[in-house]
This record gives structure tokens, C-alpha cells and sequence, in this order.
């Protein structure tokens, strides 16, 4: 009797075996699980949820608050391109040029625009409200009229640069004058010279004529021009036999040639002033062209077109 009992139990001992050795699977599984988690973090490579690596770089911890966001850099804007407007005296055409080409080089946010005229014309077009930001002037005469009308700094205004007068013949002109008085001969019969009341270069020369008492006697002879340019075109394509014009002008012609040099205690230091308009829209970009103006880099390139240091 004894052995049946024990068959009849035989199944209900073998199901809670079973039983026990599920769960002691199971807490061996959760435990592996674990320490490969803990393994991970000791090495150093946490797991982050995607959501997570998208805040990357945009949160910072700013007094504690993991939620303060960083603004992202926008990227860089083009540099506004500032265009300057240069009233300059005729007789600078050529310097400035090839200062423009090497200014503009080491500041390509600066364009640089010239209205080259005679100085006396530029002052008016200031004068009546032209656009500019900065005059260079052939004459110290004009630039103390606007810095008389407060439309100059005088704190930024300078003598750069000197010149003198020469008086100038066509190429195939034979010979040389060593009196001004030589142009009373038939052979001078029209004398080119730039409008007195506008053209520093005409001013001067009127002095030079006045001190040797020949403007009154030679002024039948006188054809007037609208700038120094136009004289030496004059000159250049024989609309006249002589011409007075700065001599760096002289120097940059190949139709032309010098047959006197004007003497300097005839006429008033010719000297050539820069300044910064007080009307500039653009006064930081106008100041470095001003002061670019002034460097040893740009009186090389004036000095190897005949001007002169101001004294």
C-alpha cells in the first residue's frame, strides 16, 4: 500500500522541481543583465537615446539648468559693400588710379569712386550739396573755403603732397624758353591755360604772368580750359603752341614736352590737400582711405608720378 501512495504523488513532486528551476534561470538572467549594464558604465560609454544626441551641443549646464539652450552661430553675413565717392583735383588721375587698384586689394568692402574736376568746380559741387566723402584738392585756397563752412574737419585735413608749373610745347617743338616774354612772338599764337576763377593750375599761372607783366599784353592770346587735363589736350592735339600744366602732367604725356619751368617765387606754393567731408555716410571707411592717403605705401606711388612730399 505503502509503494502506491508514493506512485500516485510521483507528478505533483516533479511539476514544483520544475518550477524552482524556472525561477532560479530567471534570477540568474537578471542578474547577467545587470552587471553588463554596470560593466558599460564603469568603462565610460553610457547609452544615450536619440533624443538625447539631437540636444547635443545645443545645452549646457548654466548655473545648474541642464535645460538652458545655446543660440547656434549663424554663419557669417557677406560684408556690405561701402562705396566711397573721391572729389579729386584732375591732375591726380593717373596716382590715384593705381592707389585705388592697391587700397581697394587689402580692402575688398571699400569701392572707391572718383569725380576728378578742376578743384574750384569740385568745391562748389560740394558746396551745393554734392555727394562725396572725401576732396583732395590741387589748391589750399579751396579747402579752407569748406572747412570755412564747417564742411571739413580741419582735424582731418592735411597737406599731402607739392608740385610746380611747367609750361609745355608740342613734341616736335624745336627748343627751349628761358623768359616768358618769348611767348610774345608770332609764333605762340595761342597759349592754353586753365579758367583762373576754377583751375589752380590757370591761378597760378595768371601769377606767374602778372609777375612778369604779361598777363594784360598776352591775354588776347589765352585760350582757357575747364581743367589742367584739358590743357595739356590742347597742347597734345595743337589747338595751341603752348600750355601751362602742372609738371607731373607733363611728365605722364608722350605728345608733349617741357620748354620751361615756371619759376616758384612767381606763384603760390602749389600744394595739394586732403580731407574727410563732414557729410560722409561712410565716416570709418573714409578715414581709412584718408589715412591709406597718408602712408609711406601711397606717397611711393605719387612720388614715382613727379609729386612731391608737402613741405
Amino acid at each position: 500500500m505503502a509503494v502506491k501512495q508514493t506512485r500516485r504523488n510521483k507528478p505533483g513532486y516533479s511539476m514544483y522541481v520544475a518550477a524552482l528551476l524556472v525561477m532560479l534561470l530567471l534570477l540568474i538572467a537578471g542578474c547577467g543583465a545587470t552587471d553588463s549594464s554596470s560593466n558599460n558604465a564603469t568603462a565610460g560609454e553610457p547609452t544615450a537615446s536619440p533624443a538625447d544626441s539631437a540636444s547635443v551641443g545645443n545645452t549646457t549646464t548654466d548655473g545648474g539648468n541642464a535645460n538652458t539652450t545655446v543660440p547656434t552661430t549663424p554663419p557669417d553675413e557677406p560684408t556690405e559693400l561701402v562705396e566711397l565717392t573721391v572729389s579729386a583735383a584732375a591732375s591726380l588721375t593717373e596716382a590715384l588710379g593705381e592707389i585705388e587698384t592697391k587700397f581697394e586689394m587689402a580692402n575688398p568692402s571699400i569701392e572707391i569712386n572718383y569725380n576728378f574736376g578742376a578743384s574750384g568746380t569740385l568745391q562748389k559741387q560740394i558746396e551745393q550739396g554734392a555727394s562725396a566723402d572725401l576732396f583732395f584738392s590741387a589748391s589750399s585756397k579751396n579747402m579752407d573755403a569748406l572747412i570755412a563752412k564747417d564742411l571739413v574737419s580741419k582735424d582731418q585735413s592735411i597737406n599731402l603732397l607739392a608740385n610746380t608749373l611747367v609750361l609745355v610745347a608740342g613734341k616736335d617743338h624745336s627748343g627751349t624758353l628761358d623768359k616768358l616774354d618769348k611767348l610774345k612772338k608770332d609764333s605762340y599764337s595761342y597759349i592754353a591755360v586753365g579758367i583762373p576763377e576754377s583751375v589752380p593750375a590757370g591761378q597760378y599761372a595768371k601769377q606767374a604772368l602778372e609777375a612778369a607783366r604779361l598777363w594784360t599784353e598776352l591775354e588776347k592770346k589765352l585760350v582757357q580750359a575747364k581743367d589742367v587735363k584739358s590743357v595739356l589736350q590742347m597742347v597734345e592735339t595743337g589747338n595751341a603752341e603752348a600750355g601751362f600744366v602742372y609738371k607731373t602732367d607733363a611728365q605722364s604725356s608722350d605728345k608733349s614736352k617741357i620748354i620751361m619751368e615756371i619759376d616758384p617765387a612767381s606763384y603760390s606754393p602749389i600744394l595739394y590737400p586732403a580731407a574727410v567731408l563732414s557729410s560722409t555716410s561712410h565716416p570709418v571707411q573714409a578715414t581709412a582711405f584718408y589715412d591709406y592717403l597718408r602712408s609711406s605705401e601711397a606717397l611711393d606711388v605719387f612720388l614715382s608720378f613727379g609729386f612731391t612730399a608737402a613741405p
